[in-house]
């Protein structure tokens, strides 16, 4: 037995207006990223992340809004369309979820590599150059401490708590690579899970649909038969 028109209209459009809230969350996100990005030296590809993130979400509104019309005015051909346009969509964020994976694993560490030892270098010519990643991530140098003792730089004050380093245990012992890339994947992270909320959503949300599709369908059959 089948859930009954009425109430797959209505789980759907509680399912869409739901959709439509994450969405908007997914583009917030976005948005915090690019701002992120703005503020950072290192090329780690944020600024394509963000606008991917943002994009996805803005076609997640877009899907979900056409859902509830669909829904709302029982039409056949909207609620076919609203299917495909999930099925389209979820196999999008896999593929997505299946690359930032990917990216976490295989690139995020090289590039953040990179990026760090391009910004000590600029360190070296002119110092502070890691204050802003000290201020931010509460970290020291690159690796630790010990890259200003190498260089016999004294310990910026960018990397005590308070701004004084007069007590030991002030001084932040990470380094800013490494708490750099704890940032990153926690990013990372939230943006999968989410994801894979909204994947599972969506496959609900197809199944929903295509019962008042079928609903819609029956009923005009019987429509029919009494003309």
């Amino acid at each position: 037995m089948g859930l009954g028109k009425t109430t797959a209209k209505h789980l759907l459009l509680l399912l869409n207006f739901i959709f439509t809230l994450l969405g908007i969350v997914v583009i917030a996100f976005g948005i915090f990223v690019l701002v992120s990005a703005a503020n950072n030296n290192i090329d780690h590809g944020e600024n394509l992340a963000g606008g991917l993130i943002i994009t996805l979400g803005i076609i997640i509104v877009v899907i979900s809004i056409f859902g509830c019309l669909a829904a709302i005015h029982e039409s056949r051909k909207k609620l076919i369309v609203y299917i495909i346009s999930l099925i389209v969509l979820i196999l999008l964020q896999l593929i997505l979820a299946a690359m930032a994976s990917q990216g976490t694993k295989d690139g995020l560490a090289g590039s953040v590599h990179d990026g760090f030892e391009e910004l000590w270098e600029y360190e070296l010519k002119e110092p502070g150059a890691l204050a802003y990643y000290e201020n931010w991530l509460h970290c020291c140098g690159v690796n630790n401490t010990d890259d200003y003792h190498r260089i016999q730089h004294d310990i910026p004050r960018t990397c005590c708590k308070d701004r004084n380093c007069q007590i030991v245990d002030n001084i932040y012992n990470e380094g800013c690579q490494a708490k750099f890339e704890e940032y990153l994947s926690g990013k990372m992270l939230m943006f999968s899970v989410v994801s894979w909320i909204l994947i599972i959503g969506e496959i609900a949300g197809a199944v929903l649909a295509w019962m008042l599709y079928s609903s819609v369908k029956n009923e005009s059959r019987r429509n029919l038969r009494w003309m």
